[in-house]
């Protein structure tokens, strides 16, 4: 199992993409979040998917174990377009809505049929988006940032500051 100083090294190593891409691969809005972990016997980054539904208990602790997880992305998180899209694309979007009689505000299928005709890489917009607001809080509260990652899985007494 690795220890303190190697996860320390590992969080301190990863670029913001390295850590939101997993989460983000493993999200669907309103069905599952989304969450990078570090394996505590490999050092590895991979993400995992967690339903709702699950029993979150059994999870946690099935996880907690052999996993320290770095970067959540909730299920109930909406993106919404204006958050992804220029004026001009949000314009041709809302046009796009009235051709389809859509009448929903959030509608996440076809927003990406909307990108897939418009070549828009909604993926790379949702990172974009999601790495700004992780790197603004990153960069005011990293301390923070890592010594609530690494407080989940030590004893306070045993933590080295």
């Amino acid at each position: 199992m690795i220890g303190e100083e190697e996860i320390r090294r590992i969080i301190e190593s990863l670029s913001p993409r390295e850590i939101i891409e997993p989460a983000l691969d493993n999200w669907t809005p309103y069905e599952s979040t989304g969450i990078t972990i570090i394996n505590l016997n490999t050092g590895k980054i991979s993400g995992i998917s967690s339903n709702p539904n699950e029993m979150m208990e059994t999870f946690n602790n099935a996880y907690k174990e052999n996993h320290i997880e770095i970067y959540k992305i909730e299920s109930n998180e909406i993106i919404y377009e204006e958050d992804l899209l220029s004026e001009e694309e949000l314009e041709l979007y809302e046009e796009f809505k009235e051709k389809e009689n859509c009448l929903i505000e959030y509608t996440p299928d076809l927003f990406t049929e909307f990108c897939k005709i418009e070549n828009i890489n909604e993926k790379e917009r949702k990172i974009k988006y999601l790495k700004e607001n992780y790197e603004e809080y990153i960069y005011s509260n990293y301390q923070d940032f890592e010594h609530s990652i690494i407080l989940n899985y030590y004893d306070e007494d045993d933590y080295t500051y």
